[in-house]
């Protein structure tokens, strides 16, 4: 009997040790990876501007002559610096030459020197506006747009009814765009708006025209 005890324990022995063992417990850490397991994106480039067009800087000083534009609210006496071609504005038509006979005919117009190539240069645009909002509300609806428009936008100033932005446009050019707007004599809405854009070589004229404008332009 007692060796059949034995026998019957030593069997249930060496049956538990061929079992398989849990492992060793532990602090479970990472091991290296020979390689990184998640794709790492290089950071994008940014492509360098293209070149601005060769043409004289915009000057600083200038002799206005007087339009008269306007709509059903308000009729403007609108400063143009003379010497400077008018031009349609349009999305779907080419620009043409408006003559200075024709110009109070139109709701909006570009001018620019004569003889400047058609883009890329300097000019100053003019347009009557009709929706019945103050210049505040055109201010934040142009920042909207101009985001929604263009790359690399940059809002480089900016009051209740004026904003700059410096921006790349379409021709991957770095452009230099200011707005203003004017309101109604005795109401609180915009019935003009004008804006001026150049190259960073014009800022300086930029800047003196949007300042003269602003200073010359009167109700009608």
């Amino acid at each position: 009997m007692l060796a059949t005890l034995v026998g019957v324990a030593g069997g249930l022995g060496i049956g538990y040790l061929r079992q398989p063992q849990p492992a060793a417990g532990g602090t479970a850490t990472p091991l290296p990876a020979a390689s990184p397991s998640v794709p790492v994106d290089p950071p994008p480039t940014v492509a360098p501007y293209a070149q601005d067009i060769p043409y004289p800087a915009m000057p600083t000083t200038f002799a206005f002559g007087r339009l008269l534009m306007g709509n059903s609210q308000q009729a403007w006496q609108v400063p143009v610096p003379k010497g400077w071609q008018a031009f349609t504005v349009s999305s779907s038509e080419p620009e043409r030459v408006v003559p200075p006979g024709e110009r109070s005919g139109y709701d909006e117009l570009r001018f620019r020197p004569k003889g400047e190539p058609a883009l890329g240069g300097y000019s100053l645009r003019v347009k009557t506006v009709n929706e019945h909002v103050s210049p505040s509300t055109m201010v934040g609806d142009k920042v909207t747009g101009m985001h929604e428009a263009y790359d690399e936008v940059e809002v480089s100033g900016r009051s209740e009814n004026a904003v700059r932005f410096v921006f790349r446009d379409s021709e991957n050019r770095r452009r230099y765009n200011y707005f203003q707007w004017f309101g109604t004599p005795g109401t609180s809405e915009a019935s003009l708006e004008m804006s001026v854009v150049g190259r960073q070589v014009d800022q300086p004229g930029l800047d003196a025209l949007f300042a003269a404008f602003a200073n010359t332009v009167r109700p009608a």
